[in-house]
């Protein structure tokens, strides 16, 4: 009887355990898991040492981001800069633009006017060519009063005409074979002036005198800019010769064309290349008025 007695209180025991086992391993499962202190000391050190590592990756990159945006930061206001500055430059530009535009105007009008006054105040000048070299002797203005009028059959009182003043132009003497220096003559009289072109044209033959062997020619006195524009007919003067037609040149410089029935003034030598394109049809044979040299003799 003891030994049943012994056995059933085992048993009892067992069931108790059994019964009390599965709060203890709720209360195990369900409760904060505790490191052994040495495993714990362990991870703590691991997180220091990863955390150390990415640091130390990641704190150069974090520099060179920053000095990377300090510089982004100082571009855009140096841009900014740069288009403000740009800005007030294209307003100044705009602004300058119409000033020089108001300026370059105000240059073309005051040369033309002083061109204009220019060939005003030389109204009562001609231009003699061909001239040898010192035919005039040493008083020009003697030799001049009294040649001309004997030179060009004019009639004159006391068989002389009035000159102010008379000189070679302002170039170097040149030698025995070289073309001699046009004469500047200022006739006192406007009268005069006009009388001695008229005459030379009349009495010319293709555009020249003879004197001796040379060939003399009477111009209107121009400025610089007015025989520049007129030099540049001269290649379709030789075409009006050619056709027959008659021109006359005008001042400043314009020339007038006659081909056929039709006339014109024009500006331009490609203003008379195009009119005689046009009429070259209607041309009829003719002697021209003049040759392309003593055509610049009736300018005024």
């Amino acid at each position: 009887m003891p030994r049943t007695a012994k056995k059933t209180e085992k048993k009892d025991s067992s069931s108790t355990a059994s019964v009390d086992s599965p709060e203890r391993e709720e209360g195990e499962t369900g409760g904060d898991f505790e490191l052994n202190p040495a495993m714990a000391k362990a991870f703590q050190h691991m997180t220091e040492t990863i955390s150390k590592t990415i640091d130390a990756k990641l704190d150069p990159l974090a520099e060179l981001v920053h000095i990377q945006s300090e510089q982004l930061e100082n571009c855009k206001t140096r841009l900014d800069e740069a288009e403000r500055r740009i800005a007030s430059s294209e307003d100044l530009t705009e602004r300058l633009q119409a000033r020089v535009l108001k300026l370059e105007s105000q240059v073309t009008s005051l040369t033309e006017h002083v061109d204009d006054l220019e060939n005003r105040g030389r109204r009562k000048n001609i231009r003699i060519i061909g001239l040898p070299e010192g035919a005039e002797g040493s008083d020009t203005v003697s030799f001049l009063q009294k040649w001309i009028p004997e030179f060009l059959h004019l009639q004159t009182k006391g068989g002389y005409v009035k000159i102010e003043r008379a000189h070679r132009t302002l170039a170097p003497r040149p030698g025995v074979k070289e073309r001699p220096r046009p004469l500047v003559v200022r006739m006192h009289n406007f009268g005069d002036k006009q009388r001695i072109l008229d005459a030379s044209r009349k009495s010319s033959v293709n555009g020249s005198l003879l004197f001796g062997n040379a060939k003399i020619s009477f111009y209107q006195d121009f400025s610089a800019a007015v025989l520049r524009k007129r030099r540049e007919f001269d290649s379709v003067k030789y075409r009006l010769q050619e056709i027959g037609a008659r021109y006359a040149m005008l001042y400043p410089a314009k020339l007038r064309v006659t081909i056929g029935n039709a006339t014109r003034i024009l500006d331009t030598p490609a203003a008379v290349s195009d009119f005689i394109s046009e009429k070259d049809r209607h041309v009829r044979p003719a002697t021209s008025v003049d040759s392309p040299t003593s055509n610049s003799l009736t300018g005024d």
